[in-house]
């Protein structure tokens, strides 16, 4: 950051005292004036010391950046064609102010609003020789975000597609998304493979999120 402003969201502006010019000769009110003004300043700073180290007391999206990664290591299959299920983490890595929601193990919540960037790595596989569609799309609030689908085309037995997805979405305190997935064959998993050496396991979805800036006011709204 490379300016301290005054606000709600941001870090109190300090600055250097104007201290009054010394009179020739010794005066206790002129010393007692220049500490006074001494004593403000550091208490200012004191104060901005404060939010820097604030553990989410205050906002503490410009210094102490909300954070979360999740992932899951188990497969995950589809039980019917052209139905949406949601994607699941059974694991977390890291949770500061981002975190899977009570009792869910797919809705991604926040407990400090803003923009938020989401990167979404998953191991797509084909298990039979036929072609295939799927679809993975982003929920915000259980409602669907329009326009976010994106399409993988499988092709042939055991072919296994990388998926990479990087997007950024505004979310208030409390709010949450959950990424959705469908296809028009069920024969397609998230799969996980197991560690063989030299090689670690794979999982089958991995989910990273990271706080990129303030709440824009007024608040975008997504296409139907």
């Amino acid at each position: 950051m490379s300016y301290i402003i005054t606000s709600e969201f941001e870090l109190n502006k300090v600055a250097a005292p104007n201290l009054p010019l010394p009179p020739e000769q010794y005066n206790r009110q002129y010393f007692d004036q220049m500490l006074n003004v001494l004593r403000l300043y550091f208490n200012r700073l004191d104060a901005l010391t404060g939010q820097l180290q604030t553990d989410g007391s205050i906002d503490p999206g410009l210094i102490n950046n909300p954070n979360g990664l999740f992932f899951s290591t188990v497969d995950q299959t589809l039980v019917a064609v052209d139905t949406a299920y949601p994607i699941t983490f059974n694991q977390t890595y890291l949770n500061n102010n981002v975190a899977l929601q009570s009792g869910s193990t797919s809705k991604i919540e926040v407990s400090v609003g803003g923009v938020y960037n989401f990167q979404l790595s998953a191991q797509l596989k084909s298990t039979n020789s036929s072609g295939k569609d799927v679809q993975i799309w982003i929920k915000r609030n259980n409602i669907t975000i329009g326009y976010s689908s994106r399409i993988y085309t499988l092709e042939g037995a055991d072919n296994s597609f990388a998926i990479a997805w990087s997007f950024d979405i505004d979310l208030a305190v409390g709010e949450y998304i959950e990424m959705q997935w469908g296809a028009d064959d069920t024969n397609a998993i998230l799969e996980t493979t197991a560690a063989v050496s030299p090689y670690p396991a794979a999982a089958s979805v991995v989910m990273a999120v990271n706080y990129v800036a303030r709440l824009p006011d007024p608040r975008p709204t997504p296409p139907p």
